[in-house]
């Protein structure tokens, strides 16, 4: 075969010319394909707020109170003796009017008058009382991060694509092949 192109039967060239364009687009088609993917990045930034919370609680506790108070009255003396003894049983008979007694929760109050003892008693019983006081702290922590994702792509073609491409290509040259033999 010679390497110079003949002019006499252009039809030949024509069809090689045809024949090896052909080839050659099916074969850029095929691995076209086969590049590498360019390669994806992701970059992210992240802000973790967290918390923390902190309280003391404080408790102040009061004992119970139980408290009496007790007014002797003095004997009744006025400026004439014979109005000491109506003065006297007058204010017995007021003073017996004194009785008052005041009950709330576990708390109680309460006056009378002791003629016995001649005395007014106030007395008053208090229970234990309970403050507490809680005080909180919060604090909140910023935390700043980058991150850069690279995803790397991953070619996996399966066995079956491979040998249909193998049996097409394999029939591209063997028709190459049968039609270069018809001109050739």
């Amino acid at each position: 075969m010679s390497t110079c192109i003949n002019p006499k039967n252009p039809t030949k060239l024509f069809l090689k010319v045809l024949l090896f364009t052909l080839f050659y687009l099916a074969l850029c088609i095929v691995l076209h394909s086969c590049k590498a993917k360019p390669m994806e990045n992701s970059h992210t930034t992240q802000t973790v707020i967290a918390s923390t919370k902190d309280s003391v609680k404080t408790t102040v506790i009061s004992g119970a109170i139980n408290d009496t108070l007790k007014i002797q009255l003095p004997k009744v003396q006025t400026a004439k003796p014979e109005c000491d003894s109506i003065t006297k049983a007058e204010l017995q008979r007021v003073l017996q009017l004194l009785n008052s007694h005041k009950k709330s929760g576990d708390n109680e109050a309460g006056i009378y008058y002791d003629s016995l003892k001649n005395q007014i008693v106030a007395w008053q019983k208090i229970a234990q009382t309970k403050n507490e006081n809680t005080t909180t702290n919060k604090k909140y922590i910023y935390l700043k991060g980058d991150n850069l994702i690279k995803y790397v792509p991953v070619k996996y073609i399966p066995l079956w694509v491979k040998i249909l491409a193998s049996i097409g290509f394999a029939t591209l040259l063997f028709v190459c092949y049968r039609i270069s033999r018809i001109f050739i």
